[in-house]
């Protein structure tokens, strides 16, 4: 068995074993044995996805899934749309038509190929797995079977106690302040807290800056969105 598959084999065993929910998968260890940069859950909600799962340092991944998020297209939206693994081996030959407003931007990113795998049982999704790496190329075969594999952990950690305990509790919600602002937007402005989500997100597109910056003008009034001069 190869040493990368025996790692991820034993870091599941380990994580079932636990009631620690997903918190007891060490992002960076699971993504080292499925030679990849990065890995990250993301749990579907009526925003979209909202980043549950995920290691703090990996900056390039999460800054694409912030992406993905900000403009609602994306290999990590795809699968959750469509409960069907997302396999993008280069993302700078991938036709721009595809995903018209992330892709131009994704050229900045660092990352190159994304492997997004949905979280399902049946006819129940629940987010999705999202593999990065800053080289271009397909997994293996050894290296996608491991992948459904930890995708397939991932999905029955989440539908335990202790895996729905641990969102916001020993995982933390990588969005909260972005929910936050739409929520001070929602009480200044009067609007519905969608419409507020949806003015964050346009303004950090059209002034091509990073959502949780907004984010944080919002909550902390630098920000004329809500009629605060910047």
């Amino acid at each position: 068995m190869p040493a990368a598959a025996f790692d991820l084999t034993a870091l599941l065993a380990a994580a079932a074993q636990s009631a620690q929910g997903l918190a007891a998968l060490p992002p960076a260890k699971c993504a080292t044995a499925l030679a990849l940069d990065g890995l990250a859950v993301s749990l579907i909600d009526r925003s979209g996805l909202e980043l549950v799962w995920y290691d703090p340092a990996d900056k390039a991944g999460i800054a694409l899934e912030d992406l993905q998020y900000t403009l609602g297209e994306g290999p990590s939206c795809d699968a959750a749309r469509t409960g069907r693994p997302v396999v993008v081996p280069d993302l700078h030959v991938v036709p721009d038509e595809r995903w018209p407003a992330l892709l131009p931007a994704a050229r900045n990113h660092p990352v190159r190929a994304v492997f997004a795998l949905p979280l399902q049982l049946g006819v129940i999704r629940l987010g999705v797995l999202t593999g990065r790496r800053t080289t271009p190329g397909p997994l293996t075969r050894a290296q996608m079977t491991s992948a459904l594999a930890l995708a397939e952990a991932a999905t029955l950690i989440l539908l335990t106690p202790s895996g729905v305990h641990d969102i916001g509790g020993g995982i933390p919600l990588h969005r909260s302040l972005i929910h936050q602002a739409a929520g001070a937007l929602m009480f200044r402005l009067d609007i519905p807290i969608d419409e507020a989500l949806a003015r964050i997100r346009a303004y950090a597109f059209t002034h091509d800056r990073a959502i949780l910056d907004v984010a944080d003008d919002v909550v902390h009034r630098h920000s004329h969105l809500d009629g605060t001069p910047p």
